[in-house]
Order: C-alpha cells, then structure tokens, then sequence
C-alpha cells in the first residue's frame, strides 16, 4: 500500500521520493484529524513503515493526562478526509 516514486511524483511534481513525501506530509499537517470525539495533531513519518503518525492529549478526571498515537499509511491517510477511524493504535 505503499504510494510508489511514480505516484509521488504525479501528485506532487517533486524529483525525488524524499521531497515528494515532504511535500505530502505538509499537506497532512494542514488537514484537521479526528478519531470520534477526539482531536489529532501529525506527529511525523516513519518512512521505514510507511507510517504517518498522529498524537492526541486529553485531561482525565481527577487529574492528569491521556495520551493516544496511532499510524496509518501514508496512502491511507491521504484519502480518508481526516477520519482516523481506520488508524492502528501505536500507544
């Protein structure tokens, strides 16, 4: 499910994989990202996985915080609108 450097460079114009997946994680980052009530920040691209990751960091009763990362593929995160309901859970 990998985009291939073909793809990249279609949907971007860049040279190389590299400045093609830069350019579409800054694309990412200026999207809204939510999973149910809950929203999400970009948290960076495992390029090794394939992976974007998105954070999320909430107050719990009593004091305290929550914590939630979760990855989906690049490809994968590029269409789904913002909904991260079809995430991994990472943490």
């Amino acid at each position: 499910m990998k985009l291939s450097a073909a793809e990249i460079k279609e949907m971007t114009g860049c040279k190389t994989r590299a400045l093609g997946e830069s350019a579409l994680y800054a694309r990412l980052e200026a999207q809204n990202w939510f999973r149910g009530d809950r929203v999400y920040r970009t948290a960076g691209f495992d390029r090794r996985r394939n992976l974007v990751h998105f954070t999320a960091t909430w107050a719990v009763e009593g004091g305290g915080v929550g914590h939630s990362r979760l990855g989906m593929p690049m490809k994968l995160a590029l269409g789904c609108g913002g909904d991260l309901m079809h995430a991994t859970v990472l943490h």
